[in-house]
């Protein structure tokens, strides 16, 4: 009920609290040998670093730089080079296929979480870093795809976890190597030619490795909590835009809406030098005066995400549902819930997201059950999320959270706007089946789709 979950959000760390069960996960999933429990003050001090997420500063330089890259690279989405060895790292994982001059066939969800993910990788740890572990993607996802076997002692020992295992070993000595040559290039040091420039390393990734460094933080206690920024910076945003832009193209009145809603706000012209379309977004009114596309993303994530908030009863509390509750599930007064101490708290998130009390038929996808009228102005509507809780609450809510509503956003408008897409057949777009696990879901099968670069004259 949604005023349960507003007191459990509510609560100080001293009655609920995630302390055990993140060091349990860093334990299982990233294989820190519980370096987070014995080492706790420079596990806490390099996890205060994140809080600079929530800073103005940040998130308005970050986005500009997302903005920027997508400017200048959503048109290459599909090269459209027929030589595997000519394509761009998201085009080969993606198994892109050139079918004429300005159309391919493609695998929609590797090409698109890659497309994604070569851009905001490198925002964080830098061009570097990329280039000198060009397999990370490929990497990110094996083990992405292997996250719920590795918390599972039963699983742990499947193929697909040992495949994950391999991928995370292989990730954590990259970052190991990215985190000596960052820390050298910080004490005036010579890295070695293959990390001569890090100068493009991220202000936060730098702070991290400097508090790393001062608080005297043990290999491994760094690097697997390196590599959980890298893994959470790319698995939820960027399957979100992935299930988004589905969801999107397989409607063609909501793509219709959408295109003409954000055609004010971002600009495409042809390149000078070259054929390519160049973006230019008006990010402040694409983030702030689109409500469509922002209630589009609330309803994806309310259909596409299924995590489970979970908390450590550290005192006996009492939790009491609202009146305006109990008459919405049928009860004559409102119920209250004695949980004692010692006890584990669930938040099911996606068992409320398909809760029809909540939200009316939800088996359809409607962005409209977000849209409200303005306080300011009834005559026009804005997107709130309410009772979505998808990015957390209170102590523990996602600290990217601005930021990946923005880069999100961004990532789906300039895709939009260059690119047309149908089932390979010319039939109209099939949205796949969801796997069962995860936060963020993966489909599961990817979906073959063909692409054709719009041209110009015809964005309308």
């Amino acid at each position: 009920m949604p005023s349960l979950v507003k007191q459990v959000f509510a609560k100080k760390l001293t009655i609920l609290n995630k302390e055990d069960i993140l060091i349990w996960f860093m334990k299982v999933t990233f294989g820190d040998g519980n370096a987070a429990r014995h080492e706790p003050h420079a596990f806490h001090q390099g996890h205060k670093v994140l809080d600079l997420m929530l800073r103005d500063k940040w998130i308005s330089d970050t986005t500009a730089r997302t903005a920027d890259a997508i400017e200048n690279r959503a048109s290459s989405l599909i090269s459209l080079s027929s030589k595997t060895e000519d394509q761009h790292v998201w085009e080969r994982l993606g198994k892109v296929e050139v079918v004429e001059k300005s159309t391919a066939d493609a695998n929609f969800y590797a090409l698109v979480v890659n497309f994604v993910g070569d851009i905001i990788t490198p925002l964080l740890f830098g061009s570097a870093f990329m280039d000198n572990y060009p397999q990370c993607l490929e990497d990110l996802w094996v083990f992405d795809s292997g996250v719920h076997h590795l918390m599972t002692s039963l699983l742990a020992i499947t193929p697909t976890a040992r495949r994950a295992t391999a991928a995370r070993t292989r990730m954590l000595k990259a970052i190991s190597e990215w985190h000596s040559a960052l820390a050298a290039t910080q004490r005036g040091e010579d890295p070695g030619p293959r990390w001569a420039d890090m100068s493009d390393v991220s202000e936060i990734m730098q702070i991290r490795v400097r508090e790393w460094e001062a608080t005297k933080a043990s290999m491994k206690l760094h690097t697997t909590n390196d590599m959980s920024v890298l893994w959470g910076a790319n698995v939820n945003s960027n399957k979100n835009i992935f299930w988004m832009l589905l969801q999107i193209y397989s409607r063609q009145n909501l793509l219709s809406a959408i295109r003409a809603e954000i055609s004010p706000y971002v600009h495409a012209s042809l390149t000078e030098s070259s054929q390519h379309t160049k973006l230019r977004f008006e990010i402040d009114e694409l983030t702030k005066s689109c409500p469509l596309i922002k209630a589009t993303f609330y309803e994806t994530m309310r259909s596409n995400m299924s995590g489970i908030g979970i908390r450590s009863v550290a005192q006996d509390l009492t939790l009491t549902e609202s009146p305006s509750d109990a008459l919405l599930f049928g009860k004559k007064r409102p119920q209250s819930y004695h949980i004692p101490a010692g006890s584990v708290l669930a938040i099911s998130n996606g068992t409320m997201q398909q809760d029809p009390r909540l939200y009316p038929e939800p088996q359809l996808f409607d962005p409209n059950r977000f849209l409200f009228p303005r306080k300011d102005d009834p005559s026009k509507k804005e997107a709130v999320m309410r009772n979505l809780n998808t990015f957390g609450g209170g102590t523990y809510k996602c600290k990217g959270r601005t930021f990946a509503e923005k880069e999100i956003l961004l990532f789906v408008a300039g895709i939009l706007v260059l690119w047309d897409i149908e089932m390979p057949d010319g039939g109209a777009i099939k949205v796949p089946e969801m796997g069962l696990a995860g936060a963020s879901r993966s489909p599961k099968e990817d979906v073959r789709v063909r692409l054709r670069r719009r041209e110009i004259g015809r964005l309308s």
